[in-house]
């Protein structure tokens, strides 16, 4: 043969999900050779009498479907794709994952100031960032005050030395404090007891005192400088004890009901992820950000070898210990918006539609609180096409018990039976049938008989057919005809599920 036709041929029916064919379809051709589309959609009174023939559709008979029960055919599940899944109790952990910033503990941040009017004389740490051991010197100051203060205690102590062998125990009261009078000013300005011993043996007051940390810790504020007049109010130095730290972390909302206080938070650092450093949650903050809408988590750290500084971002991971509760497939669930639904296998095909009340979600499971049992097997996917099919059995039953439905005498406009489509290629004739007649989901035989233009069958031709269901993401599907007799090729095909299916015949 010198020539090559190609000829679509589109299948269509009216039927049902569960695979049953509700009417004889009808067939049209386009061919890709002349660009022409020859259509044949026929016609035909029929007589419904009592609905007769819907009885003998697959699940049908009789019309006693209950509402919310889909009946799927085995062959309909697979290629819906449903899987089953038991009811069973599980032990669901989680692990909520944020972003934090580490800050300082704001109950080590401390503030020190000179609690006295003077001038700076000396300065032992003078610069920010500088770390600071309790008990190490900060600066010295010259006061008038404290001066003042030195010679007062230094004049009641040698007052009340004088009068130690006085017969009048007033007197020497008054003596003894007056001296821890003077005494507890200079401890109130910071003068420690070795300061006071040291004034006490050398008789004199001293012109600068120094003044010494009272905490350990890193300098992160500094102001103050040698020369300076500073006064009992002004904050001199911020020291920042960094050997624990905050991480403050965003967690999303609808994370929230699973954080408790005193719960285990792993951070990790973006330069080593590997080593994770162990802390707790210590707080959650009352308030929510209404840009991020996330809620503050206060995690707290050690921070051996100070890893971890202030500002810095790092991965969070908190750990929510697991519960033994039922479970099932998130994706075994129907959400409405206002009612959960799962579908119980009730074998045979039967699924029924049950709502039930569930938990959280973790590992991919809901905790269920209601409506299941332990060992019932449900649909674990597929949840809105069995929904889908419920709803159209529920219709169904439900017009099959309207008063009237007899319909006896009444006519109503339906496909007539399919038949052969005879389409002209060139000096090709070429005629398309399938066997049965009516398709049906499963196994059908396609036919096409070649005639040229003398009317004589074509017996040495190459001809294959391509089906495919008309939806995304159906394969198509190819099958080599053969020659039986007088110009007919024949080939098995499987339409594996109802609906529209396009048929493309090429011819070689």
């Amino acid at each position: 043969m010198q020539m090559a036709s190609s000829n679509t041929f589109k299948i269509l029916g009216v039927i049902l999900l569960s695979g049953a064919i509700f009417a004889a379809g009808y067939f049209w051709g386009q061919s890709k050779v002349h660009q022409e589309v020859v259509s044949k959609q026929p016609s035909a009174s029929s007589d419904m009498g009592s609905m007769k023939g819907m009885s003998d559709m697959p699940g049908m008979a009789g019309m006693n479907i209950a509402p919310g029960t889909a009946m799927v055919s085995p062959q309909m599940q697979q290629l819906m794709g449903v899987r089953t899944a038991i009811v069973e109790a599980k032990t669901l952990s989680k692990t909520i994952r944020a972003v934090g910033t580490v800050a300082y503990d704001e109950s080590r941040v401390k503030h020190v100031h000179s609690k006295v009017d003077g001038w700076v004389d000396k300065l032992y740490i003078n610069s920010t960032g500088a770390f600071v051991s309790k008990g190490q010197p900060l600066f010295s100051i010259y006061s008038p005050d404290l001066v003042a203060t030195q010679n007062e205690y230094l004049m009641a102590k040698k007052n009340y030395e004088s009068l130690a062998t006085s017969s009048i125990p007033e007197v020497k009261t008054g003596a003894s404090s007056l001296v821890a009078a003077s005494r507890t000013r200079l401890a109130l300005w910071d003068i420690s007891e070795q300061q006071l011993r040291d004034l006490e043996q050398k008789g004199e007051a001293q012109k600068t005192l120094t003044l010494y940390s009272p905490y350990s810790g890193f300098v992160i504020k500094k102001d103050i400088n040698e020369g300076m007049k500073v006064m009992g109010d002004k904050e001199l130095y911020t020291i920042a004890d960094l050997s624990s730290v905050w991480v403050n972390a965003d967690v999303y909302e609808s994370d929230i009901p699973f954080i408790k206080v005193g719960q285990r938070a792993d951070i990790s650092l973006s330069y080593s992820p590997g080593e994770p450093l162990k802390g707790r949650v210590s707080y959650i903050y009352p308030y929510l950000d209404e840009k991020t809408r996330t809620v503050k988590v206060r995690l707290e750290h050690p921070n051996p070898g100070y890893k971890l500084k202030p500002e810095m971002y790092v991965n969070a991971e908190i750990k929510i210990p697991g519960e033994t509760r039922l479970s099932i497939p998130e994706e075994a669930v129907l959400d409405s918006g206002t009612r959960k639904i799962v579908f119980l296998d009730k074998g045979d095909g039967h699924f029924e539609a049950k709502e039930v009340g569930l938990g959280p979600k973790m590992e991919g499971f809901y905790q269920v609180t209601s409506g299941l049992k332990e060992g019932e097997k449900i649909a674990a996917s597929s949840a809105f096409l069995l929904d889908s099919e419920s709803r159209l059995s529920e219709a169904m039953g439900a017009m099959a018990g309207m008063p009237g439905m007899s319909m006896e005498g009444m006519k109503m406009d339906t496909p007539t039976k399919a038949g052969p489509i005879e389409k002209k290629a060139g000096d090709l004739t070429l005629t398309l049938s399938t066997q049965p007649e009516k398709t049906k989901v499963g196994e059908n035989t396609l036919r096409l008989k070649i005639m040229d233009k003398s009317g004589k069958p074509v017996t040495d031709a190459q001809v294959s057919f391509q089906y495919t269901m008309v939806m995304p993401g159906m394969v198509l599907s190819k099958a080599e005809a053969k020659h039986s007799k007088n110009g007919l090729y024949e080939t098995k095909a499987n339409f594996g599920m109802a609906g529209t299916w396009d048929v493309t015949v090429s011819v070689r």
